[in-house]
């Protein structure tokens, strides 16, 4: 039963981390310009997020849905000035080479809690994985507390494998870019980006 459960979460992990929006842009910028560890500590950052939640709709936490409920217009505004920001970032990025990203260590753990406090103030974000463990069936197999930190690991599983499988996939390309086409990828991908996050003010 246990074996089950952590396999529905795990395919809803790899689900929802998977649609292309502004955490995957983030994502696919950093590995670009960065390499794989940064594009790695973004999708990590998200994975934890996912896992919290993850664990919040799995205990039914009814308190928690009600609280973002009646915050939504401050995690809107805070999340979508945070994406606007990395938009700003991203458009001013310039590409760094392997030698430049060894001394990175404390950027990507700051980039990695960036990336965590923005995937929480998504408001979405319960209520997706509330409807989907309903849909799955996964709020009436989680019985304790042992059950519902499964659940949570299952998400968190199948999120990191998604960002596993971009940051690969990136990669692949990553050694025929050109520093002129990462620029150019960087303001692109800022321009969406902070669009994304005018779209999440407005919350349209």
């Amino acid at each position: 039963m246990n074996d089950i459960l952590l396999m529905k979460c795990i395919v809803i992990g790899f689900i929802l981390a998977a649609p292309i929006g502004p955490v995957n842009l983030i994502c696919i910028r950093y590995t670009l310009s960065e390499g794989r560890i940064s594009g790695l500590m973004v999708g990590m950052g998200a994975a934890l997020a996912d896992a919290l939640y993850g664990a919040g709709a799995a205990a039914g936490l009814s308190i928690l849905t009600v609280f973002i409920s009646e915050y939504d217009t401050v995690f809107r505004w805070g999340g979508g000035a945070f994406i606007i920001l990395l938009g700003i970032a991203s458009f001013r990025a310039q590409p760094r080479s392997i030698s430049d990203n060894k001394g990175s260590k404390h950027s990507s753990y700051r980039l990695c809690t960036g990336v965590f406090l923005l995937t929480l103030t998504n408001p979405v974000t319960i209520f997706t994985f509330i409807a989907f463990f309903s849909s799955f069936g996964i709020a009436l197999s989680v019985r304790d507390m042992p059950t519902t930190l499964l659940a949570s690991l299952g998400v968190f599983i199948g999120s990191a494998l998604w960002w596993g499988v971009l940051t690969s996939i990136v990669c692949l390309f990553r050694s025929r870019v050109t520093p002129h086409v990462i620029v150019q990828t960087n303001k692109i991908a800022g321009i969406i980006i902070i669009l994304l996050g005018m779209i999440s003010i407005v919350g349209l």
